[in-house]
């Protein structure tokens, strides 16, 4: 891989087509082992494998598309200059990074540096399309699109709305293209070239921003002062929340504190708080200690108390509704 030596081939190779559709141990140990792609695959407690993956990859674009009833955790099996973006369409996925951990929902795009990370978590129910570009490819394409004015690579954020004009192009971009390599030959598809181009053009205009790192010296208060905040709020999630209390453990304003939210965290203040209820609320529908617990009892204990609004946000949110949830965990317990 790029910028760095390159695996053997039964750890990583290109691929023009790959397709695997995984249902028991033996098979996610023959994957791990012979499958080629860039990261190990486990499950998570007792739960049988159930993972369909299928894709095209080299070593400047991959692309792929993963679906599984199971959920699943990846691991990197090496270092590699890399960075991968992907869109949720079902459940829920964490990154568990060196530099702080962020979640993938249907609402929320990611990218992620691979140099970055330690492991991935994908809920069961859970599908998404993904690409992972090499860091040299997106740097020569900048500084194209730029017209040499920038060679370096942006500081992109770790989170992007999907919603957005940009963001929803991208996505059907990235469809569009996934979907075209399937079954051909590249060396013969004299589009393929032309499209990974644009695609690259369109993870560089589209997504948004990170905070741009402070210069060696000085302090890093844009960082503290968030994780301030988010320290604030996940130690009172469970109490009524104001984002003037919020933004005064911080030591900033709201406004201050709404800016921040968008440029360094792709969410409001406000939708940050609710989907972090939401996720406090799916762990407990899914615990054993709280299975004596009504639905409603759980939602209300995180400040929910319209049963409907609860029921459409944690849908749109893990691609299921409440009660499927705690039947799921019934069942794998």
């Amino acid at each position: 891989m790029t910028g760095h030596p390159r695996p053997e081939p039964a750890i990583w190779r290109p691929q023009g087509r790959f397709v695997a559709n995984i249902a028991s141990l033996r098979q996610l140990q023959v994957f791990n082992d012979r499958g080629g792609i860039a990261v190990n695959f486990d499950t998570m407690r007792s739960v049988s494998p159930n993972i369909a993956i299928a894709g095209s990859q080299s070593e400047t674009l991959s692309l792929w598309e993963t679906r599984s009833s199971s959920g699943f955790v990846t691991k990197p099996k090496f270092d590699a200059r890399l960075i991968t973006i992907r869109f949720v369409s079902s459940g829920h996925i964490v990154y568990r990074r060196r530099s702080g951990n962020i979640d993938g929902l249907p609402t929320h795009a990611t990218l992620v540096d691979f140099d970055d990370l330690r492991e991935v978590h994908a809920s069961n129910a859970f599908s998404a399309i993904s690409g992972t570009f090499a860091v040299d490819t997106l740097m020569a394409a900048n500084e194209a699109l730029t017209g040499g004015d920038d060679r370096g690579l942006p500081l992109l954020a770790p989170l992007a709305e999907v919603a957005t004009p940009g963001m929803k192009a991208l996505f059907l971009s990235l469809q569009q293209v996934q979907r075209r390599i399937q079954g051909i030959d590249r060396h013969d598809d004299l589009i393929f070239p032309l499209a990974r181009e644009v695609l690259t053009y369109q993870l560089l205009s589209a997504w948004p921003r990170r905070i741009a790192s402070p210069r060696s010296g000085t302090r890093d208060v844009p960082s503290r002062s968030l994780r301030a905040a988010l320290d604030y709020i996940e130690a009172n999630l469970s109490n009524a929340l104001v984002l003037a209390d919020v933004a005064a453990a911080a030591g900033i304003s709201v406004r201050s504190l709404q800016d921040k939210f968008r440029r360094e965290i792709g969410l409001t203040p406000v939708q940050f708080i609710i989907d972090r209820r939401l996720a406090k609320a799916h762990l407990d529908l899914m615990s054993s200690a709280k299975s004596t617990l009504s639905i409603a009892d759980i939602a209300r204990s995180w400040g929910f108390v319209h049963m409907g609004d609860f029921g459409q946000r944690y849908r749109r949110l893990y691609g299921r509704a409440p009660k499927e949830t705690r039947q799921g965990s019934r069942h794998s317990a």
